[in-house]
């Protein structure tokens, strides 16, 4: 065979060899995520890197327990609710509330006494209450100047997800009567509000009591969207869910990331009722992030007699770009 075939013969040969070798290469390469499983492929990523809260959402449904909780000595300076921040454009979308909708029972819920009740000291406090992350909840009276009257840290020490909390508040007050505000209230692990209930008071310094009973333990802010834990992708996340109020002042709806960052706000036009019905508020609240980050919603009721909110309803959620 002449040489000039002879060579040509093996470029050929090595051509082709070269050529499987590629092909091999090639289908080696990793398959690409079928576009229905992102979602989870974001979320499985954004779990490595961050971890929600442990504390688990939602209304208990096991019954309450007498006695649940031992008290703690009063935690030092006061740390009232930080202010709102500025929030966006006011939004009055309401969603339609069907006599089928189930109101859950409120994760703080204060039966005696009742809003507006006159009180001596000290007063006889029922309430039921869902615990914070830590197990922990904290009782608090406010007088009408702002000054902190009472603070205590009850520590609930049963395995039961809703307990009965049964105690007295003493309190002094300088003149003949002034208006109070009780709250309590739950935390997650890095200091986020869970729940808030609060009732304003007429406090007096001697006299009768004249104590109104809560009419039931109903939650007056329920969200209904987004769920605990849900995967929200874009630049915003639409809240969704029923309230009852007597104020005409608006919803305010947060984004609040474990450091404390406010990521959006939005307020959340409601009608104000006047025979305890609930009902439907609605917002769309925008965000930017460049990273997955766990925030919680924090819906706040306000228009109380004295500033600061006077309920609090939050879900924990995964925000994603």
């Amino acid at each position: 065979m002449p040489l000039r075939s002879v060579v040509g013969w093996s470029l050929l040969c090595f051509v082709w060899l070269s050529g499987c070798g590629n092909i091999g290469s090639i289908a080696e390469l990793p398959t690409l995520i079928p576009t229905d499983q992102l979602p989870t492929a974001i979320a499985m990523t954004a779990e490595a890197m961050v971890t929600p809260s442990n504390t688990p959402e939602g209304t208990p449904t096991s019954k309450p327990t007498e006695v649940l909780f031992t008290d703690d000595a009063d935690d030092g300076t006061p740390t009232p609710l930080a202010a709102p921040a500025e929030a966006n454009e006011r939004d009055s979308l309401q969603p339609p509330l069907t006599s089928e909708t189930l109101i859950p029972e409120a994760d703080i819920a204060i039966v005696n006494p009742g809003p507006l009740s006159k009180v001596v000291s000290p007063i006889s406090l029922v309430a039921y209450v869902v615990p914070g992350a830590d197990e922990r909840a904290r009782i608090e009276l406010w007088g009408e100047d702002g000054r902190l009257m009472y603070r205590k840290i009850f520590n609930f020490t049963t395995p039961n997800p809703r307990g009965r909390v049964v105690t007295e508040i003493a309190f002094e007050i300088p003149g003949v009567a002034e208006t109070g505000h009780l709250s309590i209230q739950t935390q997650d692990e890095y200091g986020r509000v869970m729940a808030l209930a609060s009732i304003d008071l007429i406090l007096l310094s001697s006299g009768e009591a004249d104590i109104s009973i809560a009419n039931d333990t109903l939650a007056p802010i329920v969200i209904q969207s987004p769920g605990a834990n849900e995967l929200i992708q874009g630049d915003k996340i639409i809240v969704e869910g029923l309230v009852r109020t007597a104020s005409e002042q608006p919803l305010l709806v947060e984004l609040v990331a474990t450091d404390g960052r406010i990521l959006g706000s939005r307020l959340a036009g409601v009608e104000p009722t006047e025979k305890g019905e609930h009902r439907g508020f609605a917002t769309e609240v925008p965000y930017q992030i460049f990273a997955p980050t766990w925030v919680r919603v924090i819906v706040s009721e306000r228009g109380g007699r004295l500033p600061g909110p006077v309920n609090i309803a939050t879900v924990e959620v995964l925000l994603s770009p």
